[in-house]
């Protein structure tokens, strides 16, 4: 295996793609239109992201609460050098604090967000050399 990319459905591509732009520092590669509908393929760095808006719509998921509720992936992690400074940007882009950033091991912080549809990731700031 080469990389991981993550799909996410949305019936409000726009936003999203704006959100992981600004608040995760996600550029867009290119947009493509299918007749299922169109996708947004994103990158930053190595991590891949594409953002699909089905031409029939999508219906809304109900909140899992706890964020860990439902069996399946729950949560994606972003690896970050800051995490205060990456829980900063996307809550001014639109995210959700589930859990502020905290320590959770020597040299480690976490923090939990929901993005404006809810998806949740971790952003996680750990030392290179690190358990």
């Amino acid at each position: 295996m080469t990389t991981l990319e993550i799909g996410i459905v949305t019936d409000a591509a726009d936003r999203l793609v704006a959100f992981y732009r600004d608040g995760f520092g996600f550029s867009v590669e290119r947009s493509l239109t299918f007749p299922q509908g169109t996708v947004h393929r994103l990158r930053c760095g190595q991590a891949r992201c594409k953002i699909f808006q089905p031409e029939s719509g999508a219906e809304h998921r109900p909140p899992a609460e706890p964020w860990h509720r439902y069996r399946g992936i729950g949560y994606g992690a972003l690896h970050v050098d800051d995490a205060e400074a990456t829980v900063l940007a996307a809550v001014a882009a639109g995210a959700t604090v589930v859990m502020p950033v905290t320590s959770h091991r020597p040299g480690a912080r976490a923090a939990l967000l929901a993005d404006p549809d809810g998806n949740v990731w971790e952003v996680l700031e750990e030392p290179a050399d690190g358990p």
